[in-house]
C-alpha cells in the first residue's frame, strides 16, 4: 500500500498520520491517474478501453479500502473518492458516445459492471496476463457497443 501511494514502507508514517491517511493518498493517486487516461484519450475511440483498464484498479483498491470502513475519518473520504470516480466515468462516458466508441444508451452501471467483470478476469487470469486483458476488453466492449 506504501509504494502505490509512493513512499518506501520505512517512511509509512513520516509522511502519513495513520493508516486511514494513507489510503485516502492511494485513492486520491488513483482518482488523478484515472483523470490522466480520461484526458489522454477523450477523443479517441480506444477511450473506453483505456479507462476500464485503469478503474479496474481503482475499484480493487476501493473494495480493500472498504474492509477499513468504520473508522470515522476513512468513511467521508472514501465516499467522496467513489463519488469523483464515479463522475469521472460520466466524463468519459460522455466522451466514448460523443466520438462514437459506445452506443448513446451505455450508462455508468453499465461501465461499473465491465469494470467489475475485468477485475474479475484479472484475479483468476493465466497466462499473459496483458493479452487475456486485451482480450476480455474487446469482448466487452463490443458487447457494450452492441446494446444500441
Amino acid at each position: 500500500m506504501a509504494q502505490r501511494a509512493g513512499v518506501g514502507r520505512g517512511a509509512l508514517y513520516r509522511n502519513f498520520s495513520d493508516r486511514d491517511a494513507m489510503i485516502v493518498a492511494v485513492l486520491e493517486r488513483l482518482l488523478d491517474e484515472l483523470r490522466a487516461v480520461v484526458s489522454q484519450h477523450a477523443d479517441e475511440p480506444r477511450l473506453f478501453e483505456e479507462f476500464i483498464k485503469h478503474y479496474g484498479g481503482v475499484a480493487a483498491f476501493h473494495a480493500k479500502a472498504s474492509i477499513g470502513i468504520g473508522s470515522g475519518s476513512l468513511d467521508p473520504a472514501v465516499s467522496r473518492l467513489r463519488s469523483e470516480a464515479d463522475d469521472t466515468m460520466q466524463h468519459m462516458l460522455s466522451h466514448a458516445i460523443a466520438c462514437n466508441a459506445l452506443p448513446s444508451g451505455v450508462m455508468t452501471e453499465d461501465v461499473q459492471l465491465a469494470a467489475r467483470m475485468i477485475a474479475g478476469v484479472a484475479a483468476f487470469l493465466d497466462g499473459d496476463r496483458d493479452e487475456m486483458l486485451d482480450r476480455a476488453m474487446r469482448i466487452i466492449a463490443s458487447g457494450l457497443r452492441s446494446l444500441g
